[in-house]
């Protein structure tokens, strides 16, 4: 199944009110570092004299295919695939590079931005016509890594560092918006490099046989909630109903446009079609 959206700024912005049947729980979502080790990283990676992701002109027409990890990618593959052969460039995440090359399909780019030093390891295979755009606040190991490769670094936006950037950068830098997840800034990141059409996979949002594609024991144990969307269900970790939260977010209130199409059934696909019903049914351990 794949669902559509496309919602642009001529129309008014649905409303949408997130509403839970009980109390968010204090479940901590686990996704990053603490700022000063962020602010570590930011400020050894910005000396590397990388070149920068910065605005180019949108490619009108231009579709491009980005790859997460979630449980679905699995079912959605052979399609992925399929257009892959045919030239869609496509743009894998974190583990989902791996999966990708293990099933013969050859990315174009790869994007990361989790700053854990665990992650060093979802560079590889290293892929000699691949480039790879990397967070500044990535691990340092990540870099290291990739020293031989096609490499370009790229800013958060709404973080507290602007003034390492301006340091080493001046005025001329490009923070990149989006939510605590690299999906959805992945969104934005290729949107400033000009493309205004996007194909999901892997973009969940949701456990269903288990919490990946692919193998990725860090996940292994997290603490679930059973949410609601549309009156079906979808067991989720805190970071999964966060990062859906935050998509509602940015379909619905930022008033831009977003032509994107989400393969597979996860919760996300759900959430397309009727956006301000996400809500959690209750708390399960």
């Amino acid at each position: 199944m794949t669902e559509v959206l496309k919602m642009g700024v001529a129309s008014e912005p649905p409303s949408v009110a997130v509403q839970s049947l009980h109390p968010v729980p204090d479940i901590v979502c686990s996704v990053n570092e603490d700022k000063e080790k962020i602010r570590d990283n930011i400020e050894k990676n910005i000396q590397r004299g990388l070149p920068q992701v910065k605005p180019y002109e949108t490619q009108e027409g231009k579709t491009v295919a980005i790859v997460l990890g979630g449980p679905t990618l699995k079912d959605t593959f052979p399609d992925l695939l399929e257009k892959r052969q045919n030239g869609m460039p496509v743009i894998t995440v974190n583990g989902s590079h791996k999966y990708c090359m293990a099933g013969g399909l050859v990315p174009s780019a790869m994007i990361m931005l989790d700053s854990r030093e665990f992650n060093n390891r979802f560079v590889y295979p290293l892929v000699e016509d691949c480039k790879y755009f990397i967070s500044s606040q990535c691990h340092p190991s990540v870099f290291e890594n990739l020293k031989d490769n096609k490499v370009w670094i790229w800013h958060c936006a709404g973080d507290d560092n602007f003034d390492l950037l301006k340091e080493v950068y001046g005025e001329e830098y490009y923070p990149i918006m989006g939510g605590a997840t690299v999906a959805l800034r992945a969104v934005h990141l290729l949107r400033m490099l000009g493309f205004p059409k996007f194909e999901m996979y892997g973009f969940d949002s949701c456990i269903m046989e288990d919490h990946h594609a692919y193998e990725q024991p860090e996940n292994d144990g997290e603490e679930v909630l059973d949410v609601m969307v549309s009156g079906k269900e979808f067991l989720c970790t805190a970071a999964h109903y966060h990062q859906a939260k935050e998509f509602v977010d940015m379909i619905s209130k930022t008033g831009e446009h977003y032509d994107l199409a989400v393969h597979g059934d996860g919760l996300i696909s759900h959430i397309i079609k009727n956006p301000d019903s996400l809500k959690i049914k209750e708390e399960v351990v």
